[in-house]
């Protein structure tokens, strides 16, 4: 099935926010509501699109800072993994949807499918629709996420690294950051240039080179 995918980047971070649904339907999610949710909203309006359902990748600031305006606009379900609602505030906690690995969930005709990917936080999750997988801070063009953060594990990362390569190549890569040559990639094109892919043969290598001096 083709997607109909729109890659916002807003916010000082580089942040991409993506609209995600199926070509012939109005239903819509939006992935990692943050920075500007009325112009991601409106983005999807101009499209003739309805946002129905707000995934997030994991629980940082700069991808969740809009999930309060999510909540009080009503009408739109958000959704984080469990392992990553703790770090929410008390209040949003309570309107959010925890789910697990291998959940998914139905945005009109698509199912888009929860990829537990820990190692940046927790709860990262990367999410699967067709032929797409959204990266959130797992893996971005060239590189993967910080591991060195509270909640971070490199061993953690190694692994969800490994599962994430083992996709078919032809799936594409929607990265959370506008950190990599081009805005979008493939596993393919990561498995032959991802400097941290090309380490996944040894865990002593990976956890080298990931943690090495920050420059």
């Amino acid at each position: 099935m083709p997607l109909y995918v729109r890659q916002l980047k807003l916010g000082p971070m580089e942040n991409f926010v993506y609209l995600v649904g199926a070509p012939e339907a109005r239903e819509t999610a939006i992935i990692d509501a943050a920075w500007d949710v009325e112009g991601a909203l409106q983005a999807a309006e101009e499209d003739g699109r309805t946002v129905t359902h707000a995934l997030f990748s994991h629980h940082h600031f700069d991808h969740v800072n809009g999930l309060p305006e999510i909540l009080a606009r009503g009408g739109i379900r958000p959704l984080v993994h469990a392992a990553d609602l703790p770090h929410l505030a008390p209040e949003v906690q309570r309107s959010v949807t925890p789910f697990s690995a291998g959940d998914s969930v139905e945005v009109g005709p698509l199912r888009i499918r929860a990829f537990h990917t820990p190692g940046h936080t927790p709860g990262s999750t990367c999410y699967e629709a067709d032929d797409a997988l959204f990266g959130g801070d797992t893996v971005f063009v060239g590189a993967c996420g910080r591991c060195d953060l509270a909640g971070g594990d490199p061993e953690q990362m190694f692994e969800s690294l490994k599962r994430v390569s083992q996709l078919p190549g032809e799936t594409r890569l929607y990265p959370g950051h506008d950190y990599g040559d081009v805005p979008v990639s493939s596993i393919a094109r990561e498995r032959e240039k991802n400097p941290y892919f090309q380490k996944l043969s040894s865990l002593t290598d990976f956890l080298g080179y990931r943690m090495r001096p920050r420059r």
